[in-house]
């Protein structure tokens, strides 16, 4: 391909002498052969560098023709010289118009812009890709969250500790406030609470009790809603052996009974187990999980008492602690006076206080407050009392002859309701909404024996105590679903 030659090409006049500068032109700048590169930068880049052009030889002098030097071809890629370029055939079609030239950039000006240059469109797009990344990094932290949540909209359910209740004191009568443990008292060590589940419903007097169908009989255990007339269920009995103390576990859903020395668990619908081949006394702890049983072993001079602490589904026991103490009187009563030693727990007895602890009561001995968990031990002043689910009352018997009087006191010892019942009570237990509470009268019959039967008082109504069984041989009842508030 051709292309545009330089003005004075000497091949275009071949029978004129040759003038490299050509007429008028000056001689003070050596001659080139072609336009010569411009000094600016056309496109913004830096110039690339003058590549030589080879040296013209020398034209000799005389009119003939001009010989031109032969011009050494390559086989590969060859470079065109201005010669060569004429030698194409005249068919092709060449334009004298300059070839046009992209405009260039305008100079960063640092006195209008700063010092600082223009961003590139790759430092331009940085902060757009880094906003992409954190709103898909938002999108699967939510995402990873949904997952992983629970059923109830949270994440793992936290444990939740039951939050103290505090009350006023009382002038006249202890409250639960003013009997709060001393700091040398062992605490309750905190345990994990099982997950949340349902409680059980139970009747408005659905309850456990003791009762013997004849004079001659075992006492065994039952179940009863003095609600309804479907009549009691049958829990426990021996036909040789007295049910001679139970527990029931806070919820109801469990018990345990005591017959022939032995503890036995009880579940609806299940045969009993044998949780301990000797025990006095038991009680359970906050839940149904754990059951505390006492095993008194008698010397001549000391007793001791070994406290177990036994879960209720596996049967496993373990040692919590033992207690040695100088061996009490036996306590010497008969009559109605016996019956209601029995039926309030016996000689040995063991509550789980409010406090979270354990205190074990033995008559002549004394009593001791146990921490459940370590199994510390120490002594206490008194018997725990009984108050209301939410700590608010408490009910006080005083007796004159064969009159019982209960008396409703608040927390600052005011008296809020009153009745009489002929008969001593024993055994007295809240309902699980506090507004009832249920208690054994016992009388003495004239050919000197003893009638027990069970009693209910509605707090509410204001209506006197109503009997719920009249055989004259029931006693401890225990309501469903009532955790009492032994307070220490």
């Amino acid at each position: 391909m051709s292309g545009p030659r330089d003005p004075r090409d000497p091949r275009d006049f071949p029978d004129e002498p040759y003038d490299p500068y050509g007429p008028n032109e000056p001689y003070d700048e050596p001659w080139e052969p072609f336009n010569p590169w411009p000094e600016r930068d056309l496109g913004g880049r830096e110039a690339p560098e003058e590549r030589e052009e080879p040296e013209q030889p020398e034209q000799p002098e005389g009119p003939g023709q001009l010989e031109e030097p032969e011009q050494p071809t390559e086989p590969e890629q060859p470079e065109y010289d201005a010669g060569e370029r004429d030698e194409v055939g005249a068919d092709d079609s060449v334009s004298n118009e300059p070839i046009p030239v992209p405009a260039p950039e305008p100079a960063w000006n640092p006195r209008q812009l700063g010092e600082r240059r223009k961003p590139t469109t790759a430092e331009q797009a940085v902060p757009w890709l880094v906003g992409a990344v954190l709103a898909l990094a938002g999108i699967v932290i939510v995402l990873l969250a949904l997952i992983f949540s629970d059923a109830n909209g949270g994440f793992a359910s936290s444990t939740i500790q039951p939050t103290p209740l505090v009350f006023p004191s009382t002038s006249n009568a202890p409250s639960p406030s003013a009997l709060a443990s001393p700091s040398a008292s062992p605490s309750a060590s905190a345990s994990p609470s099982p997950a949340p589940t349902k409680p059980p419903t139970y009747g408005a007097l659905e309850m456990l009790y003791l009762t013997r169908p004849t004079a001659a009989s075992s006492s065994e255990l039952l179940r009863d809603d003095f609600a309804t007339s479907t009549g009691p269920v049958l829990v426990e009995a021996s036909s040789n052996a007295d049910v001679t103390h139970y527990a029931v576990a806070p919820d109801g859903t469990v018990s345990v009974a005591i017959v022939s020395g032995k503890l036995l668990g009880l579940t609806k619908g299940k045969p009993a187990r044998v949780l301990a081949t000797t025990a006095a006394s038991a009680t359970f702890g906050a839940d149904a999980t754990k059951v505390f049983a006492v095993r008194i072993a008698t010397g001549s001079t000391n007793d001791q008492a070994t406290i177990t602490a036994i879960t209720f589904g596996s049967g496993r026991g373990a040692t919590l602690t033992t207690i040695t103490y100088r061996h009490p009187a036996t306590p010497q009563l008969t009559g109605l006076a016996a019956a209601r030693f029995l039926d309030d727990g016996g000689p040995v007895r063991i509550y789980f206080t409010s406090d979270g602890n354990l205190l074990l009561w033995v008559s002549g001995a004394g009593q001791w407050r146990i921490d459940p968990v370590s199994g510390s031990t120490i002594a206490a002043t008194r018997q725990p009392v009984l108050w209301s689910p939410d700590g608010a009352h408490r009910i006080v018997a005083t007796v004159s002859g064969n009159v019982t009087t209960l008396s409703e006191l608040g927390q600052d010892g005011r008296s809020l309701s009153r009745t009489s019942i002929t008969g001593q009570i024993s055994h007295l237990r809240w309902s699980p909404h506090g507004n009832r509470v249920v208690f054994t009268v016992g009388i003495t019959l004239a050919g000197g024996g003893v009638r027990q039967d069970l009693y209910v008082w509605d707090l509410v109504n204001g209506r006197a105590p109503s009997a719920l069984t009249a055989n004259g041989a029931s006693f401890g009842g225990e309501w469903l679903g009532s955790a009492q508030f032994w307070q220490p």
